[in-house]
């Protein structure tokens, strides 16, 4: 921490995540300034003090400030499944692993108007390895993680933004998937309508080809977004 002192007044600024407590975070991780007025609230946040001592101290100081917090902006910590709490790790659960009452826990969550939305998730969703979950231990666990330091807490975050980003390429890519078979089963169809050039084929290669072209249409049919089973 860096104590700034100026006319009777003291400001301690974060050096680092590891300065900085989950349950600080929270405050303000959702907040996007984006007037002058709004980025100053934002720095108080961060450094945990009034607004008013900002804007009733030097423009200096906040420039002071502002740079000794840049990594609030700049840094992506390495994402990780695991976190170790005095001596003893803890484990982000697979999705396909949660039980329903984790489930309707996390969407009340998400559904709600809590300010310390992160902390309450990783209760639920982060415990020792092979450990079930107990919602009475919810409370417990939440001011557990909301009195971490940044340092510890955001790679499990990050892990789970690295996923949510792979999920979303996998979707983008299904979808550009989906519109080549529908445009692909499309253009075979018109073909096939209009003749595909093989009336003047032997008998024998135009079967073959009605065969190959049907084929290829279930193919086709299985990423088509118009496919049916029967």
């Amino acid at each position: 921490m860096i104590k700034l002192e100026f006319e009777n007044k003291s400001i301690v600024i974060p050096e680092g995540w590891h300065d900085i407590k989950l349950s600080n975070y929270e405050r303000w991780n959702a907040q996007k300034p984006e007037t002058k007025q709004e980025y100053v609230s934002f720095v108080a946040s961060v450094c945990n003090v009034d607004a008013g001592v900002l804007l009733e101290a030097p423009a200096q100081v906040f420039d002071i400030i502002t740079d000794a917090i840049r990594f609030v902006f700049d840094s992506e910590p390495e994402p990780s499944n695991k976190v170790n709490i005095d001596g003893k790790d803890y484990f982000v659960s697979f999705s396909d692993k949660l039980t329903l009452g984790e489930w309707v826990d996390i969407e009340s969550i998400i559904g709600g108007e809590s300010a310390s939305k992160l902390s309450e998730m990783l209760a639920i969703l982060c415990r020792p390895a092979g450990e079930r979950y107990n919602s009475d231990l919810a409370g417990e666990r939440q001011t557990m993680f909301a009195d971490l330091t940044c340092d510890k807490v955001l790679p499990l975050i990050g892990f789970f933004l690295l996923k949510k980003r792979r999920s979303d390429e996998i979707l983008s890519h299904y979808s550009t998937v989906v519109d080549q078979a529908n445009r692909f089963l499309k253009d075979t169809e018109t073909f096939v309508i209009n003749g595909g050039g093989i009336k003047l084929l032997p008998i024998w290669q135009r079967i073959r080809y009605i065969c190959l072209v049907r084929s290829l249409k279930k193919q086709l049919s299985k990423f088509s977004d118009s496919s049916f089973t029967a």
